[in-house]
């Protein structure tokens, strides 16, 4: 409980890799952790912990339901979409940047990388 009382996506993420009580995403899903974040954030957490290799297939080759789903959980309006999983794919190396990444790691990254970009920051507010 380290980081109760804070919000945003880091200490988000960091409680939710130091709270050995539960897994990552359901510590992140029903606030486990002592932070706050979007439900859009969790929802996309849920689906990345889910079905995490078909997420990097996805992201890897820019397309695919996976993709859809993330853009759809985040709410970016489906004419963003092809420019939302370009950027994915563009960044795939940092999202991914090895074969037993964790899915805490994912979100953070998909995250920042977003907050980054003029578009889609708004969606990961």
């Amino acid at each position: 409980m380290i980081w109760k009382g804070q919000s945003g996506i880091a200490p988000h993420v960091l409680a939710a890799t130091t709270n050995g009580a539960a897994s990552q995403t359901v510590s992140m899903t029903l606030g486990i952790a002592g932070c706050e974040t979007n439900a859009s954030i969790q929802s996309m957490a849920s689906l990345i912990d889910a079905r995490g290799d078909a997420v990097a297939h996805d992201i890897a080759v820019g397309q695919g339901e996976n993709l859809d789903a993330i853009a759809s959980s985040l709410r970016i309006p489906q004419d963003q979409w092809p420019e939302f999983r370009s950027l994915l794919q563009t960044n795939f190396e940092s999202i991914f940047p090895s074969t037993d990444v964790r899915s805490s790691h994912v979100v953070a990254e998909i995250v920042r990388i977003l907050e980054q970009d003029e578009r889609f920051k708004d969606h990961v507010a």
